[in-house]
């Protein structure tokens, strides 16, 4: 029988090029991503080969990503998780099926081992997993491309759901908080606001409701209570755009199982349960199986992840912040102009003016790289960056590094605080 010409070409790649000899066939099935069955399929018919495994084929000929960087592998194992994360978020399960980036990352790989000689990468979501829930330095070889170590000690993922880390590496050379500017929802509120004359009265009423609820059982009876919110015409068009049902998977007996810390949702684990915030309280609690049990019935919503990770969990110290200022006389505003800055305030006796942005980074390093500064805040303001009062507790050395990285990229001079910390400098007692 005459061989047909991707049976030769494949010969000629893995046997000559790039010498697997008699295991040619072996090594051509890993690199495509295929069963050695299909393979001989293919051998045999030129005409059933996938178009996925031809394009590869191609890739592999021209030696390109066979020789895959250790900095795009993680990148693109990044982006097919964060893909995942999505399935699961709407769905409760794969619905789908695999995502083509996640698969895409798999024949990456399997191309990288075929040129390796070894199985260093993971060709399969159940070896990913396992090696994403480590700190990268564990398992990548060359991290040469993390000169200032962001994400050398860092996981993927963190008791099976992406981490800050995967969702930025995701996405290399982006603010991760890109994500939610970029989102739907967050255009349409602001479009709302700007439209109207009291838009800064909905914008912050709006806010502050989607972190005192990321659970939403009846939107109509939370959000329609409040006065300002119950005026805007296109609610139900918003509530839509941030929140999305909550898929059955993460019911727990009949209950929906709530952070007593952050107010999200729970993801029950072998022993005790998984919180999404870094709190080492709300860590403590859920670990040990504490939590708020909320009746399940179907209508419930949740904040979509990028919601909850930039606005709500990193809004409870904002809200904290405002209300022991509030307390002490100081007059507030929360999200001034639209968000330019999380806070400002003023001192009773006005002698004093103050300009906070509050983040939630747990590496002082990037933190220190993406913040653009406080616009015009900067002229008639003391300005804080400010971070939970956990974060020193989670990350070491926090100001020390903020301060250090800050200096070395050459940018200017910011204060840096956690929330108890600057109200100590304001001679604020909680």
């Amino acid at each position: 029988m005459a061989l047909t010409g991707f049976h030769q070409r494949c010969e000629a790649l893995f046997s000559g090029k790039l010498s697997y000899g008699r295991r040619w066939k072996t090594a051509a099935a890993q690199a495509l991503s295929i069963s050695r069955a299909t393979l001989y399929r293919y051998f045999e018919d030129d005409s059933a080969i996938a178009a996925d495994v031809l394009h590869r084929l191609v890739e592999l000929e021209a030696g390109g990503n066979s020789v895959a960087s250790d900095r795009e592998l993680v990148t693109r194992y990044a982006r097919g998780l964060v893909d995942v994360q999505m399935q699961i978020d709407e769905y409760g399960w794969l619905k789908q099926g695999y995502p083509a980036t996640l698969q895409r990352s798999f024949d990456v790989a399997a191309a990288r081992n075929v040129h390796l000689g070894e199985d260093r990468w993971p060709t399969s979501f159940a070896a990913l997993t396992r090696l994403a829930a480590k700190p990268l330095f564990e398992w990548v070889s060359d991290l040469s491309w993390d000169p200032e170590g962001e994400f050398t000690a860092t996981a993927l993922l963190d008791d099976g759901e992406i981490t800050p880390s995967c969702l930025d590496l995701a996405m290399p050379g982006k603010d991760p908080e890109a994500e939610l500017v970029e989102n739907a929802g967050y255009t349409l509120i602001r479009g709302i606001c700007a439209e109207r004359r009291d838009g800064q009265d909905v914008y912050v009423a709006f806010r502050r409701a989607v972190i005192e609820n990321p659970v939403l059982s009846s939107w109509t009876a939370t959000l329609l209570t409040d006065p300002v919110l119950a005026t805007i015409d296109r609610i139900d068009e918003i509530v839509d755009a941030f929140y999305q049902p909550i898929p059955e998977a993460m019911v727990v007996d009949g209950f929906l199982p709530i952070c007593t810390v952050s107010g999200t949702i729970l993801r029950k684990e072998t022993s005790g349960f998984h919180t999404e915030s870094r709190d080492p309280d709300a860590i403590r609690r859920a670990r040990s199986g504490e939590c708020k049990k909320v009746k399940w019935r179907p209508g419930f919503k949740h904040l979509r992840r990028a919601f909850r990770l930039y606005w709500c969990l990193p809004g409870k110290a904002e809200l904290e912040l405002e209300r022991q200022l509030t307390q002490a006389d100081w007059t507030c505003t929360l999200w001034p102009n639209l968000d330019r800055v999380d806070l400002s305030a003023v001192s009773p006796n006005h002698a004093r003016r103050i300009a906070a942005d509050v983040k939630d980074y747990l590496s002082p390093e990037h933190l220190a790289a993406r913040f653009a500064g406080f616009k015009e805040y900067a002229h008639d303001y003391d300005c804080f960056v400010v971070v939970p009062d956990y974060m020193p507790e989670i990350s070491r050395g926090y100001e020390r590094r903020f301060e250090a990285a800050r200096a070395s990229y050459s940018k200017g001079s910011v204060t840096l605080r956690t929330v108890s910390g600057l109200l100590g400098d304001l001679e604020i007692s909680g």
